[in-house]
Parts: structure tokens; sequence; C-alpha cells
């Protein structure tokens, strides 16, 4: 059975509360900004955690927003917040096509951030799985194979495959920094997914690894 791979940004007011919880699947949240309660543990900004039972999330700053990455069937429902104060926005879905993802194999899900010095150019690169990207900060822009993001503006998202060698250039008055969800083989946990074209590399110091989840399917 196929998996696709879909991203939300949700938003809770302080008086927000899911009035249902979000059905299982293997998720991962960031909190963007504000402060939430998921499943009975505060996450404040910047804190992420992993999930695979179903989620209750409610509201404790002004405003929260949490980004969220799952994995679930290409023709399911979205997985939408219900509940006063609460707003889910699907950004982004995308079957996995270069991963034999089938039901019963076993995956490292990956949630990390990349932080590219202001004006950088990325070399050629590839990696060793698919995900999706969501812009934190800065402007970036993706090049492949095929088809280009143009410039995305921090909460843009966007789909690599994994298989298809890119180019990424950013922002050259400030650093560009995006999150992003993974889908990857788990004989590398703890090391960076690239695969560089030529004789080049990425510094770790840029890195950030939050997750390291070995599921299932």
């Amino acid at each position: 059975m196929p998996i696709s791979f879909k991203f939300y940004r949700d938003q809770l007011l302080s008086t927000g509360e899911s009035s249902s919880p979000l059905p299982a699947a293997h998720r991962l949240i960031y909190v963007r900004y504000g402060s939430v309660i998921a499943n009975g543990a505060t996450l404040s900004q910047d804190q992420f955690a992993y999930h695979h039972d179903p989620l209750s999330l409610e509201g404790e700053a002004e405003l929260s927003e949490i980004w969220r990455w799952e994995l679930s069937a290409p023709n399911e429902t979205p997985h939408l917040l219900s509940g006063t104060d609460t707003l889910s926005l699907p950004k982004l879905a995308h079957v996995i096509t270069t991963l034999e993802a089938e039901p019963g194999t076993n995956w490292l899900f990956r949630l990390d951030s990349v932080t590219s010095a202001a004006g950088r150019i990325t070399p050629r690169h590839r990696h060793r799985g698919p995900g999706i990207r969501c812009l934190y900060q800065g402007t970036f822009n993706v090049q492949g194979e095929s088809d280009s993001t143009g410039t995305l503006a921090p909460g843009d998202a966007w789909w690599e495959s994994g298989e298809e060698t890119v180019v990424a250039w950013h922002s050259k008055q400030m650093p560009a920094i995006f999150i992003r969800g993974l889908l990857l083989p788990t004989d590398i946990k703890g090391e960076m997914s690239n695969i560089w074209e030529g004789d080049v590399s990425s510094p770790k110091s840029n890195w950030r690894l939050f997750v390291d989840q070995e599921i299932t399917i």
C-alpha cells in the first residue's frame, strides 16, 4: 500500500482545544511559536515531539502555531483539528514513490533543521530519502533537474524526492533556516542524509537533529 507524506500548519488560540483527537498516525510536530499542550505535555516555541497515538492539542499562548508532518494513505481524509479557536491548513501532500515503504517495513522518521549562511549556494546534492521542508527564516530557491520552487518565503513548504539532484541558494541579507521531515533508512540514524555530487561537504554545525524515531509502517 503506498504511503503519503503530508504537512499541515495548525493554529490555536489560548482558548483553542481539539474537540476530538487527531487519529493515530506516525506524526512529528514542531512548535513554530507560542505554547501548546500535546497529550498532556507542554511544548513551547522551538520544541518538538513524535506521536503515534491519537493526539489532543490545547493552546496555551495567545496564538500558537504548530508544524505537523504525518504519514498516511494517499486517499485518507486529511487530519484536521476540530474545535473552537483552532485551525488546520493542509499545505502539502506527496506520495512516496522512491522508497519501498510497504506495510511491515522499518524506517527512520526524522525531524531536523538546516541553517544556511547568508548568500550561500548549496552545491549539487541528493538525500537518502524523501521529505517535506518548511522555511522558517529568510528566502530560499531550490532548482531540481526538472523543476524549480521559485523564491520561497517563511511558511512555504516544498517536497524533495531524495533521488533528484538539486541546487539551492539563499537570502543574501540573512541566514536561511528550514525545518524538515524525512523518511530514511534506519542505518543512518544520527547521521546527515546528504549525498554530495563531487568533492564537497556540509558542515555539521549548521544541522540540528530534533527527532530520529524508528517506526514500522
